[in-house]
């Protein structure tokens, strides 16, 4: 009965992660009180378990578990601290850098995540998203969304992002679907922020949402460098800034030759 209430209440907080609602102020704002509160959880809550060597990857993340008084939750920790100009790079840091534009963004679309020391490592603790599925098992057992458009749509809205940080993708698996309303969210940015002004090659932007582009127009670069400038270098931010650019630049330039609705939903 615990486990199945664990289950439905981190359903309840993905869903709420990505609800949308231009009518909000910040201060009512579920997504952002949800936000907040898992940020808070993440970095204060009790440490109960931890496990290692049982997450795939290249990082050797931890599972942990954390409790408070009300909640028993999972996170992912990773400690691995490779930034540039170490080669190849991953690090913590990215993972982030890439929430804190996410937020800045209003995007909404990576699970929240905190810095926190844990057996004297720092490193990023991520809330682990239960009830979800990769991208890979849908393409390799061909599941269709109920509404496959809106699922494209997000998929789109994603890669745009995805150029934007240059996190290229992969790993199918770093983008999960939630089983239930097929919303998606990205993780695993460790190898992001590539100090390169070009967009990811073989991740072709052809369309996004119009809150997306519009909130990436009004982002002012001076915020971008506070709030990244302790996660990332002078020369990652100058091409962040430089992708900013030309994505904006890409967008425009689709919606004059195919029109606002063929390139914005």
């Amino acid at each position: 009965m615990k486990n199945k209430t664990i289950v439905v209440f981190l359903c309840l907080v993905f869903l709420c992660l990505f609800l949308r609602s231009q009518n909000q102020t910040e201060k009512d704002d579920p997504e952002k009180i949800v936000q907040s509160e898992l940020e808070h959880f993440l970095r204060t809550a009790q440490i109960t378990n931890i496990e290692k060597g049982k997450i795939a990857g290249r990082t050797a993340a931890w599972k942990i578990t954390l409790e408070d008084e009300t909640q028993l939750r999972y996170g992912i920790f990773k400690y691995v601290h490779h930034s540039r100009p170490k080669f190849p790079p991953d690090s913590y840091t990215y993972e982030l850098a890439a929430y804190e534009l996410d937020k800045l963004l209003d995007f909404g679309r990576i699970p929240s995540v905190v810095e926190r020391e844990i057996e004297g490592l720092k490193g990023s603790l991520q809330i682990r998203i239960e009830n979800c599925f990769g991208l890979d098992a849908k393409q390799r057992q061909n599941l269709r969304s109920p509404d496959e458009e809106a699922f494209q749509n997000r998929l789109e809205e994603l890669n745009v992002f995805e150029n934007l940080v240059y996190c290229e993708r992969k790993e199918l698996d770093d983008v999960l679907i939630h089983q239930e309303s097929w919303e998606v969210c990205r993780v695993d940015f460790g190898e992001a922020f590539d100090p390169t002004p070009e967009l990811i090659p073989d991740q072709k932007i052809i369309r996004c949402s119009k809150k997306f582009f519009q909130n990436l127009q009004s982002l002012d670069n001076d915020v971008i460098k506070t709030k990244l400038k302790d996660y990332l270098n002078e020369e990652e931010i100058s091409a962040l800034l430089e992708r900013k650019i030309s994505i904006i630049k890409i967008i425009k330039k689709l919606i004059k030759e195919k029109g606002e609705e063929a390139v914005l939903f």
